[in-house]
Protein backbone atom coordinates (compact mmCIF):
# COMPACT_ATOMS: atom_id res chain seq x y z
CA UNK A 1 0.00 0.00 0.00
CA UNK A 2 3.15 2.46 0.80
CA UNK A 3 4.47 1.39 -2.50
CA UNK A 4 1.61 2.50 -4.65
CA UNK A 5 1.23 5.91 -2.73
CA UNK A 6 4.61 6.74 -3.38
CA UNK A 7 3.96 5.70 -7.07
CA UNK A 8 1.07 8.35 -6.51
CA UNK A 9 2.81 11.54 -5.38
CA UNK A 10 5.66 10.39 -7.88
CA UNK A 11 3.19 10.97 -10.61
CA UNK A 12 1.33 14.47 -9.32
CA UNK A 13 4.91 15.40 -9.11
CA UNK A 14 5.96 14.68 -12.79
CA UNK A 15 2.38 16.49 -13.66
CA UNK A 16 3.41 19.60 -11.85
CA UNK A 17 6.24 19.90 -13.32
CA UNK A 18 4.76 19.66 -16.49
CA UNK A 19 2.53 22.38 -16.03
CA UNK A 20 4.48 24.74 -14.15
CA UNK A 21 7.22 24.69 -17.02
CA UNK A 22 4.64 25.39 -19.83
CA UNK A 23 6.42 26.83 -22.98
CA UNK A 24 5.28 30.79 -23.42
CA UNK A 25 2.82 30.69 -26.49
CA UNK A 26 1.96 33.00 -28.52
CA UNK A 27 -2.05 34.66 -28.29
CA UNK A 28 -3.51 37.05 -26.17
CA UNK A 29 -3.69 36.94 -22.49
CA UNK A 30 -6.60 38.96 -20.01
CA UNK A 31 -6.17 39.63 -16.77
CA UNK A 32 -8.82 38.66 -14.00
CA UNK A 33 -10.80 41.73 -14.91
CA UNK A 34 -10.71 41.86 -18.67
CA UNK A 35 -9.01 45.77 -17.88
CA UNK A 36 -5.21 44.88 -18.75
CA UNK A 37 -3.97 42.45 -22.17
CA UNK A 38 -0.70 41.00 -23.08
CA UNK A 39 -0.19 39.69 -26.55
CA UNK A 40 2.89 37.26 -27.35
CA UNK A 41 4.07 37.19 -30.90
CA UNK A 42 7.32 35.01 -30.79
CA UNK A 43 9.90 37.12 -29.17
CA UNK A 44 7.92 40.40 -28.73
CA UNK A 45 5.40 41.29 -26.25
CA UNK A 46 2.63 44.01 -26.28
CA UNK A 47 1.01 45.24 -22.83
CA UNK A 48 -2.47 46.98 -23.29
CA UNK A 49 -4.78 48.57 -21.06
CA UNK A 50 -8.79 49.12 -21.52
CA UNK A 51 -8.21 52.80 -22.27
CA UNK A 52 -5.64 52.18 -25.10
CA UNK A 53 -7.66 49.80 -27.01
CA UNK A 54 -11.37 51.19 -27.15
CA UNK A 55 -11.78 52.68 -30.55
CA UNK A 56 -10.01 53.03 -33.46
CA UNK A 57 -6.81 54.44 -32.00
CA UNK A 58 -5.50 51.54 -30.47
CA UNK A 59 -1.98 51.85 -29.16
CA UNK A 60 0.15 49.34 -27.27
CA UNK A 61 1.39 51.00 -23.49
CA UNK A 62 4.25 48.99 -23.99
CA UNK A 63 6.75 46.87 -26.27
CA UNK A 64 9.17 45.02 -25.14
CA UNK A 65 11.36 42.32 -26.65
CA UNK A 66 11.28 39.11 -24.47
CA UNK A 67 15.06 36.96 -23.70
CA UNK A 68 14.23 33.64 -22.14
CA UNK A 69 16.06 33.19 -18.43
CA UNK A 70 14.97 29.76 -17.80
CA UNK A 71 12.46 27.19 -18.33
CA UNK A 72 8.81 29.41 -16.64
CA UNK A 73 11.03 33.06 -16.41
CA UNK A 74 11.43 35.61 -19.03
CA UNK A 75 12.73 39.29 -19.07
CA UNK A 76 11.04 41.94 -20.74
CA UNK A 77 13.16 45.25 -21.59
CA UNK A 78 11.42 48.23 -24.02
CA UNK A 79 12.79 47.91 -27.74
CA UNK A 80 12.50 51.79 -28.19
CA UNK A 81 13.14 54.38 -25.71
CA UNK A 82 11.24 57.39 -25.14
CA UNK A 83 14.03 59.41 -26.42
CA UNK A 84 14.40 58.09 -29.74
CA UNK A 85 10.39 58.28 -30.23
CA UNK A 86 9.78 61.80 -29.35
CA UNK A 87 12.70 63.18 -31.74
CA UNK A 88 12.40 60.82 -34.70
CA UNK A 89 10.87 63.65 -36.80
CA UNK A 90 12.03 66.78 -35.49
CA UNK A 91 12.81 69.24 -37.86
CA UNK A 92 14.54 72.78 -37.04
CA UNK A 93 14.46 75.39 -39.28
CA UNK A 94 16.02 78.94 -39.29
CA UNK A 95 14.25 81.96 -39.90
CA UNK A 96 16.05 85.39 -40.87
CA UNK A 97 14.64 87.68 -38.09
CA UNK A 98 17.46 90.85 -38.55
CA UNK A 99 17.68 91.46 -35.24
CA UNK A 100 20.85 91.25 -33.68
CA UNK A 101 20.31 91.29 -29.57
CA UNK A 102 16.97 88.93 -29.52
CA UNK A 103 16.64 85.80 -30.86
CA UNK A 104 13.02 83.99 -30.63
CA UNK A 105 13.22 80.01 -30.42
CA UNK A 106 9.67 78.68 -31.44
CA UNK A 107 8.37 75.01 -30.12
CA UNK A 108 5.70 73.51 -31.83
CA UNK A 109 3.77 70.62 -30.25
CA UNK A 110 1.08 70.19 -32.79
CA UNK A 111 0.06 66.87 -31.63
CA UNK A 112 -0.44 66.73 -28.00
CA UNK A 113 -3.28 68.62 -25.89
CA UNK A 114 -1.62 68.81 -22.69
CA UNK A 115 0.72 71.51 -21.70
CA UNK A 116 4.34 71.47 -22.43
CA UNK A 117 7.37 73.08 -20.49
CA UNK A 118 10.37 73.78 -22.25
CA UNK A 119 13.80 75.00 -20.85
CA UNK A 120 16.54 76.74 -22.84
CA UNK A 121 20.20 76.43 -21.60
CA UNK A 122 22.54 78.71 -23.24
CA UNK A 123 25.69 78.22 -20.96
CA UNK A 124 24.90 79.23 -17.47
CA UNK A 125 21.64 81.13 -18.26
CA UNK A 126 18.45 79.23 -18.70
CA UNK A 127 15.08 80.51 -19.84
CA UNK A 128 11.61 78.85 -20.08
CA UNK A 129 8.17 78.63 -21.08
CA UNK A 130 4.81 76.74 -20.96
CA UNK A 131 2.93 75.84 -24.22
CA UNK A 132 -0.40 77.64 -25.17
CA UNK A 133 -2.43 75.77 -27.92
CA UNK A 134 0.73 73.58 -28.83
CA UNK A 135 3.20 76.63 -29.59
CA UNK A 136 5.50 78.27 -27.33
CA UNK A 137 8.07 80.76 -27.96
CA UNK A 138 11.52 81.49 -25.76
CA UNK A 139 13.24 84.90 -26.52
CA UNK A 140 16.96 84.65 -25.74
CA UNK A 141 18.86 88.11 -24.85
CA UNK A 142 22.32 87.63 -26.90
CA UNK A 143 24.32 90.45 -24.53
CA UNK A 144 22.84 88.86 -21.42
CA UNK A 145 24.18 85.94 -22.72
CA UNK A 146 26.91 86.39 -24.22
CA UNK A 147 25.51 85.68 -27.45
CA UNK A 148 26.75 81.29 -27.61
CA UNK A 149 26.87 79.75 -30.78
CA UNK A 150 24.22 77.12 -29.75
CA UNK A 151 21.63 76.30 -26.50
CA UNK A 152 20.20 72.53 -25.18
CA UNK A 153 16.57 72.22 -24.72
CA UNK A 154 14.83 70.04 -22.56
CA UNK A 155 11.21 69.55 -22.49
CA UNK A 156 8.23 67.85 -19.71
CA UNK A 157 4.56 67.38 -19.50
CA UNK A 158 3.15 69.65 -16.67
CA UNK A 159 0.73 67.09 -15.91
CA UNK A 160 0.49 63.22 -15.97
CA UNK A 161 -1.86 60.36 -15.30
CA UNK A 162 -0.67 57.69 -12.74
CA UNK A 163 0.01 54.22 -14.81
CA UNK A 164 -2.03 52.56 -11.37
CA UNK A 165 -4.28 53.19 -8.48
CA UNK A 166 -1.29 53.30 -6.34
CA UNK A 167 0.29 56.29 -7.65
CA UNK A 168 3.03 55.10 -9.50
CA UNK A 169 4.20 56.15 -13.12
CA UNK A 170 6.21 54.01 -15.82
CA UNK A 171 6.90 56.27 -18.54
CA UNK A 172 9.60 58.76 -18.89
CA UNK A 173 8.82 62.55 -17.63
CA UNK A 174 11.56 64.58 -18.74
CA UNK A 175 13.33 64.17 -21.84
CA UNK A 176 16.15 66.00 -23.23
CA UNK A 177 17.53 66.92 -26.86
CA UNK A 178 20.91 65.51 -27.23
CA UNK A 179 22.31 67.48 -29.52
CA UNK A 180 23.24 71.21 -29.28
CA UNK A 181 21.05 73.56 -31.96
CA UNK A 182 22.67 76.05 -33.58
CA UNK A 183 21.97 79.70 -32.81
CA UNK A 184 23.29 81.88 -35.75
CA UNK A 185 23.47 85.59 -35.61
CA UNK A 186 20.39 87.81 -36.53
CA UNK A 187 18.08 84.30 -36.98
CA UNK A 188 15.49 82.86 -35.11
CA UNK A 189 14.58 79.10 -34.62
CA UNK A 190 11.63 76.68 -35.17
CA UNK A 191 11.80 73.55 -33.75
CA UNK A 192 8.47 71.63 -34.54
CA UNK A 193 8.19 67.73 -32.40
CA UNK A 194 5.29 65.99 -34.26
CA UNK A 195 6.41 62.85 -31.92
CA UNK A 196 5.46 64.31 -28.81
CA UNK A 197 2.00 63.15 -27.97
CA UNK A 198 -0.17 62.64 -25.31
CA UNK A 199 0.22 58.54 -26.12
CA UNK A 200 4.18 59.67 -25.71
CA UNK A 201 3.53 60.25 -21.82
CA UNK A 202 1.20 57.60 -21.74
CA UNK A 203 3.71 55.11 -22.53
CA UNK A 204 5.86 52.22 -20.08
CA UNK A 205 9.14 52.29 -20.48
CA UNK A 206 10.44 48.95 -18.73
CA UNK A 207 14.06 47.62 -18.10
CA UNK A 208 14.71 44.20 -16.72
CA UNK A 209 11.29 43.51 -15.64
CA UNK A 210 10.74 39.36 -15.83
CA UNK A 211 7.35 37.67 -16.48
CA UNK A 212 6.61 33.93 -15.36
CA UNK A 213 4.84 30.90 -16.95
CA UNK A 214 1.91 29.54 -15.27
CA UNK A 215 -0.21 26.32 -15.51
CA UNK A 216 -2.77 28.94 -17.23
CA UNK A 217 -1.16 31.38 -18.47
CA UNK A 218 1.48 34.38 -16.69
CA UNK A 219 2.31 36.37 -14.42
CA UNK A 220 3.56 39.95 -14.19
CA UNK A 221 3.41 42.54 -11.34
CA UNK A 222 1.66 40.33 -9.29
CA UNK A 223 -1.26 39.30 -11.25
CA UNK A 224 -2.48 36.40 -13.57
CA UNK A 225 -3.40 36.93 -17.07
CA UNK A 226 -5.44 33.48 -18.78
CA UNK A 227 -4.71 32.91 -22.66
CA UNK A 228 -7.62 33.92 -24.55
CA UNK A 229 -8.65 30.25 -25.77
Amino acid sequence: MRFIFCIFLSVIGLVSFGETSKKLENGIYHNETSSKLIEIKNDTLKFYSSSSIEGEQSFPLAICQITKVSDTFFEINSIEGPMPSAFKNILIIEEVSGNKTLAEILFKVPNTTMPIKFNVYCGTISYSGITEKGTCTIVLNRNRINSPKSFRFTFQPMYYTESNPAGQYFGVLYYEYPYKVDLNTEKSIIINLPDVTDKLFNQYYLLGEYIQVTPNGIKWRGEYYKKQQ
